[in-house]
This record gives C-alpha cells, structure tokens and sequence, in this order.
C-alpha cells in the first residue's frame, strides 16, 4: 500500500510538471506571437515614419514656413488670408517652374495701397536652390510636411514676446536680421542693405510708436528687382500683432 501511495503521487507530480511545462511553452508561445505582432506593428510604424519625402519637396516646405509665405498664402497655400493673395493648392501646378521662379525672384503685383498686400521681390534674399525648393514643393501640390509650421504666437505672454515670436513667424528676421540687427545685403539699394531695426539710427528716425506701425503697415514699393522689397504687411497682420511687433522692437539696442 504504502509503494502503490509513493508511486500514485510520482505520477501525480509528474503529471502536475508535464502540465507546467505544457502551459509555459503555451505561454512562451503566446508572448512570442505578441512580441512577433508587436514587432511588426513597430516596424510598420517606424517604416512609416521612415518614409521619405522628396528632399527638394521637404526644403521647400520649410523655405514656404520660414520666408514667411504661409503668412499670405495660408497654411499649406490654402488661401483665405487676404482676397488680393491667391491660394497656391489649386494653382501650384498649373504654373510652370520658369513662371514660379520668375514671380519669386522678382515680384508680381506692385501695389501703392498698404492695405493690398502683394508679392515682394525675394532676388537679393533666397538663393537660387531655395527658390528652386519651393518651386518644386508648389509644385507638388504644397503637401504636409512633417515639422514644416510656423511660429506660434502667444497672446498670454506679453506683447514684447508676441513680438518676439511674430519677428520670426512673418520672416523679419530674414531680411532684418537676428535681433533686427540688420546686415542682409541688397546690393542695388542705395546703402546696399537691409536695413536694421535696431540701433540709434533707426530709433532716431522711427521715435514713435505711429511711425514704426505705418512703416511695418505700407512696406516699401520702391523694391523692384533687383532691389528686395518689404510688403504691405497692413493687409495681412492683425492689429494688436503689429502693436506687439512695435513692443518688441522697442526692448532691442
């Protein structure tokens, strides 16, 4: 009796092992079809995100965000801004790259009327590769592309920041400089730059608020190719972003 009880519970505890076995290679299984799953899953995504854009495109895109064309144009050339700047989605592609690089480099809708925003002469200012870009990205129907947004600008922070972050989200600082200090060249203009925003000239002849509102408002229309123009910024940026532009260029040297 006793040799049948020590044999009855070796082949329970045998039995009992067997079953743990069984049920971890199950739940090796499972967590290697998980993983597996998992794995796939995560390289779909990473492929995903892997997936290249033409660079041309990609550089275009953010040439389109940092000269500030999506400020008139809208996002993604969406339109809607302004009714005297037309969308470039619909039209992008029906233009042709020698008519897209001509209007780029030299301007196109010269206009007296401050409140009628139209297309600066960018010549002295982008080079022919990033004139070529965003060609290409107009071109290719102004797609998404990751990264490529604008400079938000915060009302809750004071106006000096909103400034601050309007300077760069409407591309100031391209053609003024970091800290409106100036330095761009443009050769055929009488001094043969930019001018500054900053410094005891400029404080001198813009010493009110009211002449620094109207000069970013009316732009310059003396900027004919090859002579880089500012735009009409009056038909474009909000007013109390234009009193914030006037706060932060206040607070530079």
């Amino acid at each position: 009796m006793r040799a049948s009880r020590v044999q009855d519970a070796a082949v329970r505890r045998r039995v009992f092992a067997g079953g743990l076995f069984a049920a971890g290679l199950v739940a090796v299984a499972a967590a290697a079809i998980a993983l597996g799953g998992s794995a796939r899953s995560g390289d779909a995504t990473v492929a995903a995100r892997s997936a290249r854009i033409d660079p041309h495109v990609a550089a275009g895109a953010h040439d389109f965000v940092q000269f500030a064309c999506s400020a008139c144009h809208g996002d993604q050339g969406r339109g809607g801004i302004s009714s005297f700047v037309p969308a470039l989605k619909p039209i992008g592609k029906s233009l042709t790259v020698r008519a897209l690089t001509r209007i780029i480099k030299n301007g196109l809708g010269e206009s007296k009327n401050p409140k009628r925003p139209y297309m600066p002469v960018w010549g002295p200012v982008i080079s022919k590769q990033q004139i070529a870009d965003l060609v290409s990205y107009i071109r290719a129907g102004v797609p998404k592309v990751q990264y490529a947004t604008a400079v938000p600008i915060p009302r809750n922070q004071g106006a000096a920041v909103a400034g601050a972050q309007a300077y760069v989200h409407y591309g100031c600082i391209n053609c003024h400089g970091p800290n409106g200090l100036g330095g761009v060249p443009n050769p055929q203009s009488p001094d043969k730059t930019i001018p500054p925003l900053s410094g005891q000239d400029f404080r001198k002849e813009f010493n009110t608020d009211a002449k620094i509102l109207d000069v970013i408002r009316s732009g310059s229309v003396i900027g004919k190719q090859p002579i880089a123009s500012m735009p009409h910024w009056g038909g474009i940026i909000p007013a109390w972003q234009l009193k914030a532009l006037v706060a932060y260029l206040k607070t530079l040297k």
